[in-house]
């Protein structure tokens, strides 16, 4: 499988997606050609943390701080053509989240079965991997852990963890859709909190529904957070 922005299907059920997420998340589209759409969504994070009712001399150098970090934070996913990130904007009983949701999409071969796609992809050397069905789609959820990553300056080592679903959007002309999550810890209670995030992204995944045109909209989950492939060109 390579990866590669690929071309949304039309007009076709799995054209668009959602899935539920709690609030406090947001979607920030990082694809080719939707800057203005990530200038928006960062906008959207900042007026709900530093409103307009607050005095403009004092919030206004915050709110230039929260969008300052956001670019940074989201220009990793930018340049590698992500089709967009999913992050907790706010602090959950005070303490901010440590997790990433990655939106990428990939190109097989036209054509090509994608159950023995998603099979081949279990040989991967992921430490767990298994085939499951999105919505009626095929696809494979992979999982990884790596202890003690190094970390560049003073940030100390951080171990992670990551689970990957891999769902086929279409196999006549070889899309996958692929949502990675990502958590984090360096310490035996966050370890904790790393553990119950890995349960909450398959939770999360268990609200996935195709949203395109021609799917049932009465299958989707309330509060969804819609996902969206770029338009055909």
């Amino acid at each position: 499988m390579t990866e590669r922005t690929a071309p949304a299907q039309a007009g076709g059920p799995t054209a668009a997606w959602a899935m539920l997420l709690p609030p406090g998340w947001a979607r920030f589209p990082t694809g080719a050609g939707r800057a203005r759409e990530l200038d928006a969504a960062i906008e959207q994070v900042v007026a709900r943390a530093l409103p307009d009712t607050l005095p403009r001399d004092t919030a206004e150098p915050h709110r230039r701080l929260l969008r300052d970090t956001l670019h940074s934070t989201l220009a990793e996913a930018v340049d590698a053509g992500a089709g967009a990130v999913y992050l907790p904007t706010e602090p959950l009983d005070g303490v901010m989240v440590p997790a990433s949701i990655t939106e990428v999409e990939l190109v097989s071969d036209a054509g090509a079965n994608p159950v023995e796609v998603a099979a081949g992809l279990l040989t991967d050397g992921y430490e767990e991997s298994d085939l499951v069905e999105l919505d009626g789609r095929p696809g494979v959820r992979l999982a990884h852990t790596e202890h003690a990553v190094r970390r560049d300056g003073d940030v100390p080592e951080l171990s992670t963890h990551q689970v990957v679903y891999a769902v086929s959007r279409d196999e006549a002309l070889g899309e996958w859709l692929v949502l990675s999550f990502s958590t984090v810890w360096n310490s035996e209670d966050s370890e904790r909190l790393a553990e119950a995030l890995v349960l909450f992204f398959d939770a999360v995944m268990g609200t996935f529904r195709w949203a395109g045109p021609g799917a049932s909209p009465l299958t989707l989950p309330d509060r969804a957070v819609p996902g969206s492939a770029p338009p055909r060109t």
